[in-house]
């Protein structure tokens, strides 16, 4: 009799379990329904924790409250910490510096995205657009603003009665927009993501998984020069850094490519392949937080020689 009452006390708590995990699911589509998680708020848990929470226990109520309600206790934590003057002048700084934007950012092929195998659960399909927004983060935390392109190529394709092969017509529109809007703008970077296999687009540096990043540069624009040597000069200090995270640099031209890619724009636009469609997000991640570093580098060499 005790062996069966005790089989029954394991299969109820097994119950309440499962009842549990199907409640936290449910209430977290019902937060994703009505905006209350979205993609901004998974930048916010990548950049801040670089993915801490996947690596470890993905159903943590750390993870709960930061991804589903928007609640970071260690960021709250920090506020309090972080209040004496030095530290407030220090953040008025990085304001003013970031005032002005130097860098936009955009995808003309919107719809490329990464594989969801972390996120699934959580109704949330990673995509190239996510990947602009936190190398914005990344971009903003080390002092250069950055604007990046909300519009959807695909949505405004599809207003426009056009088909996929305008795209890049679609993402010139945009380009010419923002600059209007943003005249300091003097960087513009078109972020895809490849198609090629898992091992073709991941490396492992010091246990930790990056996914790689491949230049194109269209040799059908007249003055593709500069553009090319800003590649190859990013190249190489990704080479400086590992050049196992470097697939080095595609050259397009001729029938049945764009050949261009809107680098006639300025000689600072450049389009990157960051990692395929088999990489994570988090492994994505990874790859942008070095990248800007590597970029802003770049960039105040540039603006203060």
């Amino acid at each position: 009799m005790k062996k069966f009452k005790s089989k029954k006390r394991f299969s109820n708590l097994l119950l309440y379990f499962v009842l549990f995990l199907v409640s936290v699911s449910l209430s977290i589509r019902y937060l994703y329904k009505y905006n209350k998680i979205n993609d901004d708020t998974l930048v916010d848990l990548l950049v801040n924790d670089t993915m801490n929470y996947y690596n470890s226990d993905i159903t943590s109520i750390d993870f709960l409250l930061k991804y589903a309600l928007n609640v970071d206790l260690k960021k709250e934590e920090k506020v309090f910490l972080d209040t004496d003057i030095k530290k407030e002048e220090e953040v008025e700084v990085i304001k003013e510096e970031v005032k002005k934007p130097l860098v936009y950012i955009y995808n003309t092929h919107s719809e490329e995205k990464y594989s969801s195998s972390y996120v699934k659960d959580y109704n949330v399909t990673p995509s190239v657009m996510l990947a602009s927004k936190i190398l914005k983060e990344y971009l903003e935390n080390l002092g250069i603003g950055v604007v990046v392109e909300e519009e959807n190529v695909v949505d405004k394709l599809n207003a426009l009665g056009w088909s996929y092969g305008s795209s890049y017509k679609v993402s010139r529109m945009f380009m010419e927009d923002a600059y209007s809007k943003n005249p300091s703008l003097k960087y513009f970077i078109d972020i895809h993501r490849d198609s090629s296999s898992y091992n073709a687009t991941t490396c492992n540096i010091d246990g930790k998984k990056y996914a790689k990043l491949l230049f194109v540069v269209g040799l059908d624009n007249p003055n593709y020069e500069p553009n090319l040597k800003l590649s190859e000069n990013l190249v190489e200090r990704i080479n400086k850094y590992n050049d196992n995270l470097n697939r080095g640099i595609m050259k397009k031209s001729g029938n049945k490519v764009n050949g261009v890619y809107n680098q006639d724009f300025n000689h600072n636009t450049f389009l990157i392949e960051v990692g395929g469609q088999y990489n994570s997000i988090n492994e994505v991640n990874n790859t942008l937080n070095v990248f800007a570093n590597i970029l802003s580098e770049y960039i105040k060499e540039n603006e203060n020689g």
